[in-house]
């Protein structure tokens, strides 16, 4: 099991209150665990530079993973992270040396799917060389697809 746990977390599991039991188990066990909100700009905040509005929704998504975390008995840290899920990642990882990456993302073609999430988990394996698992979530809160680093 990995020791120290960078989550990256893109959805906010509105409808549940506590980290799914598919994810537990990459957490449960780990020493340390550090959480990452993404600022998810739309394609239009993007163009227009109003990244405001998406700042504050990683922030409110970043507090929800912590409530259900310390609800399960652990103790993450984090913050929120740069519009670009590479660039949030690399800034997590030059303060906290994962030893792996657990993505939480919207599942592929969900109507909540973010234009940035588009092959990011290929995107991090290729790009960090940390093991990397990926969670795909419906749009309320379920685990519908699985791939291990």
């Amino acid at each position: 099991m990995a020791h120290r746990v960078l989550v990256v977390t893109n959805e906010d599991l509105a409808h549940t209150n506590e980290v799914p039991q598919s994810i537990r188990p990459f957490v449960d066990e780990a020493e340390e665990v550090y959480v990452v909100a993404p600022a998810l700009t739309t394609w239009m905040q993007w163009l227009t530079d109003e990244s405001d509005r998406a700042v504050a929704s990683a922030d409110e998504r970043l507090r929800t993973v912590f409530a259900h975390m310390h609800a399960g008995g652990l103790r993450p840290h984090g913050e929120v992270g740069a519009e670009n899920q590479l660039t949030a990642i690399a800034d997590a990882l030059a303060e906290f040396d994962a030893d792996l990456i657990v993505l939480r993302l919207h599942a592929p073609g969900s109507e909540h799917e973010n234009w940035r999430e588009h092959r990011i988990a290929e995107k991090v394996r290729s790009h960090f060389g940390v093991p990397t698992t990926v969670f795909y979530f419906d749009s309320e809160g379920h685990v519908v697809q699985h791939e291990n680093a």
